[in-house]
């Protein structure tokens, strides 16, 4: 076959002639392709976090520390500050462990020396290693992968600090990214950024105030609270919340995810820490999650901000609604004025004394220098948010190529209500009453119902039988109908007429009623949606539920069935969205997409008939 022949070839040169290539000779053609990495930033909590002492301080991945650490009757609110914030915040306190040995030797198959160079260790494995792995194996459309190669890194940042601090690291973590392929003689030029949740907040920041846009070529955001949510406003007061709406019904759902199922039912009744894993490691009151996000600049950057609207268009996404039903809402103009700077009125985001729940050192003086503190965080959140809007087009900043997707159908707190009503003994018997027929069905619902079918003819076996079990019924609503409970995943206080928190005199109950938008559980429809996309050539925002729209006009043109990615009730919520079908798929036909356009763009400049 004579001598081979190597020729080595630019995938941008493949529209032009090869030279070189010889008749006498076995030639083989070798194409050098682009290296176009991939870096996938986590949602808040999806980063492992040390103290610059090496101790480890949060790891998901652990569930053994996770359970000695925040879940134990033990580990109260001051315990949890002390370990996540220490006495005060220090935007270096915390550290990603990227290097942690223990933890990666778990995932050998999957971090050799090469992605522990990629990051992969610093990123909760249980939340996203399947989908990490996903892209990393991933057999890319053969035009797409003619041209490019792609190696998935991932961007882990202390989430307590500030997204504009996380994103500055990101800026500089690009450039050393590029720079690295590029000692290595390989082409790379830009880089793709896949965000989840907060993750998309640290991306924009990079791109729009650390100048890392141009090395960005495209993003990709899932579930962003773009303009923050009221998720995070109602922890504060109230914790992370009870489950409050049942999931479908549909017995395969049930079936396919029996311990989401069975964990899901426990929190709906009793609010077991079994359960739901959130609320007993963050906090299952105002006090404890207070404590965490209120000494967390980038948590509070969360919250729903000037630009923020519910479901409906509205601005004011909170709700007062007093005895009478006479509502007011706010804010009207800035929530930080008219809401998060508020101290005394009951709807206030924060009670100074839950900032530090340390009752040795809690002094006037110490008091008010807490308060100070946060209200840094606080214009450090409100300038953040600002610094990410276009004041000259008058809309919010993204990346020139952005695709984005959200979830819906699970109930989501695009608003927060609070419902005003008298205390007295027959309020109480009411809420008793309403907590008893709550989920009966609604031929059974209510005493007169009852008398109703007894009178028909059912008979007496039965009809003390309803009574039995409504006694029953009512015994645990009458435990429950304390403010104890009432704020352990809520929020219910005393207040004058002047909206000032009272215990005694004449006192109305205000309570905070369960989130009722559509969303994936934290953030609403509305924020994950709220980037104006331009889409003249391909579809660039999608939802992910029941019914989904995007399956009809996916990126990559391909047709696909709607029930190939009919995720159910507890897949696609917040926290697990990208070990969905739909998020990976959504995701890898966005990229897919962005590099078709890319290569088009590139043979056109380089296309030698012009």
């Amino acid at each position: 076959m004579g001598i081979l022949n190597c020729i080595e070839v630019s995938c941008w040169d493949l529209n032009k002639p090869v030279q070189e290539l010889g008749t006498d000779k076995q030639n083989r053609i070798v194409i050098d392709r682009d290296v176009l990495p991939i870096i996938f930033i986590p949602g808040i909590m999806g980063s492992r976090l040390g103290t610059s002492q090496g101790d480890k301080v949060w790891d998901p991945d652990d569930k053994w520390f996770m359970s000695i650490n925040y879940g134990r009757s033990k580990t109260d609110a001051e315990w949890k500050k002390s370990l996540v914030i220490g006495t005060i915040f220090l935007e270096d306190y915390l550290n990603v462990l990227n290097d942690d040995l223990a933890h990666n030797l778990r995932f050998a198959d999957f971090i050799d020396d090469t992605r522990a160079f990629r990051k992969w260790g610093g990123v909760s494995w249980n939340s996203y290693g399947s989908f990490l792995t996903k892209l990393q194996t991933r057999d890319w459309d053969s035009t797409v992968n003619l041209f490019f190669e792609f190696p998935i890194h991932c961007f882990g940042y202390n989430w307590t600090a500030s997204n504009g601090l996380s994103g500055e690291l990101l800026a500089s973590y690009i450039e050393e990214v590029i720079k690295t392929y590029t000692d290595q003689q390989r082409n790379c030029q830009q880089v793709i950024l896949v965000t989840h949740s907060m993750g998309g907040l640290v991306a924009r920041a990079a791109c729009k105030l650390s100048g890392a846009e141009a090395k960005v070529l495209a993003t990709i955001h899932g579930v962003q609270p773009t303009n923050g949510s009221p998720a995070a406003y109602w922890r504060m007061k109230g914790g992370f919340e009870r489950p409050h709406d049942l999931p479908e019904l549909e017995p395969m759902q049930w079936l396919r995810n029996p311990a989401k199922a069975s964990g899901f039912l426990v929190d709906k009744a009793v609010h077991g820490v079994t359960g739901h894993i959130t609320s007993w490691v963050l906090g299952t009151d105002g006090e404890e999650v207070t404590a965490l996000l209120g000494n967390m600049p980038g948590a509070l950057q969360l919250l729903p901000n000037s630009r923020y609207r519910d479901n409906s268009g509205s601005r004011g996404w909170l709700e007062l609604v007093d005895a009478t039903g006479k509502t007011v809402t706010l804010p009207v103009a800035n929530p930080y004025e008219e809401i998060y700077r508020k101290q005394g009125v009951y709807y206030r985001l924060i009670k100074p004394e839950w900032l530090n729940p340390s009752s040795k050192e809690f002094t006037s003086a110490f008091k008010k220098s807490q308060w100070n503190l946060y209200l840094s965080y606080l214009q450090e959140a409100e300038d953040f948010h600002d610094s990410l809007f276009d004041k000259n087009q008058a809309e919010i900043y993204c990346h020139p190529e952005t695709y984005q997707f959200h979830s819906t159908g699970i109930a989501s707190a695009d608003r927060v209500v609070f419902a005003r009503s008298e205390d007295s003994l027959w309020e109480s018997a009411r809420r008793i009453l309403s907590s008893v027929t709550e989920g009966v069905p609604k031929d059974l619902d209510g005493v007169g119902n009852a008398l109703v079918f007894t009178a028909a003819g059912l008979g007496l076996p039965l009809a003390k039988k309803l009574v039995d079990v409504a006694l029953n019924m009512a015994g645990g609503a009458v435990i429950k109908d304390n403010d104890w409970y009432a704020n352990r995943g809520g929020y219910r206080d005393r207040v004058d007429a002047a909206d000032l928190p009272e215990k005694e005199g004449q006192v109305n109950l205000v309570t905070m009623l369960p989130p009722s938008g559509c969303g994936d559980g934290t953030v609403p429809e509305s924020s994950g949606r709220a980037l104006q996309l331009q889409e003249e050539d391909v579809k660039r925002t999608f939802s992910i539920g029941e019914s989904s729209d995007w399956e009809e006009n996916p990126a990559n043109g391909k047709a696909k069935q709607q029930a190939d990615f009919a995720e159910g009730f507890f897949e696609r919520s917040h926290e697990p969205i990208f070990n969905t079908a739909s998020a990976q798929f959504i995701t890898i036909a966005a990229i897919e997409n962005i590099c078709r356009k890319e290569i088009k763009r590139r043979l056109e400049m380089t296309d030698p008939t012009g």
